[in-house]
């Protein structure tokens, strides 16, 4: 179980977050699953290129907009409409590895289940491999980005990022 929510390390409300200026983003719906408290930059980024935003953050967005989300990536996931989804410095603030794995879970089933692309970055802190709490419900994994493909059945690094695409069935 996660100890740490690691809710005041979303700190960024102008600066874009840079796995969107190497995402290969191709679906006009993009999922930022752990988008933080501020999206306004994001949704402007993503309007610029014709493309909506919909964000999740179980620790910094109302539970209405994770709602929301929810509900448009159960429509798309039945429709067989493509989502891309981001995950940004998220796994590595978690300290449990069950965690990590249900999150990697469910975004892979979105992007299988919706044929969109996933795109996974991670902070690697020290890369030292060892975790440890960064301040008050603060953690850092400190694990090198290839270290969390354990956590993935339909994965490969590309550009930097844990890139997710959809399995065969």
């Amino acid at each position: 179980m996660q100890t740490y929510t690691s809710r005041n390390t979303s700190i960024n409300s102008a600066r874009l977050p840079s796995v969107y200026g190497r995402a290969e983003l191709s679906s006009p719906f993009v999922l930022d699953y752990g988008c933080g408290r501020y999206t306004e930059h994001i949704t402007a980024h993503l309007n610029e290129q014709g493309r909506a935003l919909f964000p999740y953050d179980p620790f910094n967005q109302p539970e209405e907009v994770n709602r929301n989300t929810e509900r448009i990536v159960k429509l798309c996931k039945r429709d067989r409409f493509p989502i891309d989804v981001i995950c940004s410095n998220v796994l590595n603030v978690i300290d449990d590895d069950d965690t990590v794995k249900s999150i990697a879970e469910r975004l892979e089933n979105i992007v299988t289940n919706t044929g969109g692309t996933g795109y996974i970055t991670v902070y690697e802190g020290d890369r030292s491999g060892i975790g440890r709490k960064t301040g008050a419900d603060q953690y850092q994994r400190n694990e090198k980005i290839r270290s969390y493909l354990r956590f993935f059945r339909n994965a490969t690094i590309k550009n930097g990022m844990i890139v997710v695409t959809p399995e065969k069935h």
